[in-house]
């Protein structure tokens, strides 16, 4: 992912049917060219640079972000499914004569801004935007049916010169039907009709003709229109055969308005001030590149040591072994480990006492780590028998890798056995609001493990592995 402090992004490139590495600030530049509009100021470029770097970064693995769920193993697809981007063929289409110009431009603002992204609660936010707002933006539960605290509904005069502030669009009767699945009532003499403002106070005798009607505001008798438009009677209705659709700006009106942030670059704003305009309480920042040493630096892990306290309910081993008592020193010498690499890690116990599963679950909900491990050992009647199992919640694709990188890892010399990755419907697993895993590392009731998880440094090689399950996890 780093080399030289430059931070790299994995992109599958459809053409190519490969996934191909590279630096994310050439990415930020193609996107911004696909993005911006002819006219842009440079302000306002630096504004989409950071937009589309946001949106990126939103995305990467590496910033614990979910990667393209159309092709496994990468970040973002060429493909406009994960952002929007362009060949240099087709931008330089786009552009015409201007491309080499428009280049120069976008590349000087993603370097002036380069690494910088919007975040709310330390992680990257939804960096939406949209072209014109026509006077307000939107706030997010009227359109995506969630509040989000920093999509919030700001006012915006500053688009009014946009092409795209007024506009409308004539659809005739018939593909209204089509598109709407609708339809419309059959045109009869003597059909009761408005079209408010338009047509209105429609007044009819007994027999269905018109005694007086509104036009515009303005009051008619049946007998003045039949003159005036050459109709034949006074039994008459109406109907349009194209409906106009008047609008007033482009988008959903969620996040940045393009034109909006445009105007207030022209009126002098920096790129600061527009996004802290159109995006609530945001803080604006330079992100850290992924550190060799510290490869699991902003990583929040919470373990879970199994049992506890009186009357426990573990397992003992037949040379006495506690399991309580093993699997927090084993806990306690892997949060030592994940530490040394940069993660921060919470314990659910730190000694030998009683805490209920609701607790570990409020514990884990209220923290909200990037993954919460339990860890336990395993027992059987038959004592032979030993290996590792790990659990994890149906559905839970991304704990279903890190067990797999973990089991990978554990297993890789014989020395514990595989015994399988299996789904299951633990209170935990169940309960737990984040990616969660139980851990049965091995079985206690077998003598010859029992006796290796009292050997420190068989358990300092288990804790490693683990360690290493975790870091190829997240290592890219």
């Amino acid at each position: 992912m780093l080399s030289n402090n430059i931070i790299y992004i994995n992109v599958f490139i459809h053409r190519e049917n490969r996934i191909v590495r590279m630096p994310l600030e050439e990415i930020v530049a193609m996107a911004v060219l696909t993005q911006i509009k002819q006219e842009f100021h440079i302000e306002m470029i630096k504004v989409q640079g950071i937009v589309a770097r946001t949106q990126l970064v939103r995305l990467m693995r590496a910033y614990d972000g979910a990667g393209c769920s159309n092709h496994y193993g990468c970040d973002i697809c060429d493909e406009g499914h994960c952002i929007q981007l362009e060949d240099n063929n087709r931008l330089k289409e786009i552009w015409g004569d201007e491309y080499e110009n428009r280049v120069k431009i976008v590349e000087k603002a993603v370097r002036e801004t380069e690494g910088v992204i919007m975040t709310f609660d330390n992680k990257p936010i939804d960096a939406r935007f949209h072209d014109t707002c026509g006077g307000s933006t939107e706030n997010s539960e009227s359109v995506m049916a969630r509040e989000i605290v920093y999509l919030r509904r700001v006012l915006c005069d500053y688009c009014t010169e946009s092409p795209n502030w007024d506009d409308s669009k004539s659809i005739s009767v018939k593909e209204l039907e089509e598109k709407l699945n609708v339809k419309f009532p059959s045109l009869k003499p003597t059909l009761k009709t408005s079209i408010e403002s338009f047509f209105d106070d429609v007044k009819r005798d007994e027999y269905g003709r018109v005694i007086s009607i509104k036009i515009s505001g303005k009051e008619f008798k049946g007998t003045e229109i039949i003159e005036l438009l050459g109709l034949n009677s006074t039994r008459f209705s109406f109907s349009p055969t194209i409906i106009a659709f008047v609008t007033r700006g482009k988008g959903d009106g969620l996040g940045l308005c393009q034109y909006g942030g445009n105007q207030m670059a022209l009126e002098g704003k920096n790129y600061l001030e527009i996004l802290n305009y159109y995006f609530t309480g945001i803080e604006i920042k330079k992100i850290e590149a992924p550190c060799i040493e510290k490869p699991l630096s902003g990583r929040i892990i919470m373990l879970d040591p199994g049992h506890g306290g009186e009357n426990s309910h573990d397992y003992i081993g037949v040379n006495g072994t506690s399991e309580k008592e093993l699997v927090l020193k084993i806990s306690q010498k892997l949060k030592a480990s994940l530490e040394e690499l940069g993660a921060k890690v919470s314990m659910t116990r730190d000694k030998d006492e009683y805490v209920s599963l609701s607790n570990r679950a409020q514990m884990a909900n209220k923290l909200r780590p990037d993954f919460f491990l339990s860890v336990h050992l395993n027992g059987y009647a038959n004592p032979s028998i030993h290996g590792c199992e790990i659990y994890y919640y149906r559905s839970d694709k991304e704990s279903e890798t890190l067990a797999k990188s973990i089991m990978a890892n554990l297993t890789k010399d014989g020395e514990i056995l595989d015994r399988g990755i299996r789904v299951a419907d633990f209170y935990l697993l169940r309960e737990v609001n984040v990616g969660s895993l139980h851990l049965e590392l091995e079985y206690i009731t077998n003598p010859n493990k029992e006796l290796k998880l009292n050997d420190e440094t068989y358990i300092d090689k288990v804790i490693a592995r683990i360690t290493a399950g975790f870091v190829e996890y997240y290592k890219y």
